[in-house]
């Protein structure tokens, strides 16, 4: 399972994830983004745009090290 973001479109949020989920493809975080919004794909891809999200496993390690 692969963990996608959903984002807003043309703001500038500082690239700040709305909601997240864990699926399989981008197609289906989409669908299940657009069915939480009570939209259709058209609308959502008009608003919203989803992202793969991939956690750095360095980060941890650089804070520990300051």
């Amino acid at each position: 399972m692969t963990k996608f973001g959903m984002y807003t479109k043309g703001t500038n949020e500082g690239g700040q994830h709305i909601n997240i989920v864990e699926v399989g493809t981008k197609q289906e975080a989409e669908a299940y983004f657009a069915g939480r919004k009570q939209l259709s794909l058209v609308q959502f891809h008009n608003m919203f745009t989803v992202r793969e999200i991939r956690e750095n496993k360095s980060s941890a390690k650089n804070l520990l090290l300051g």
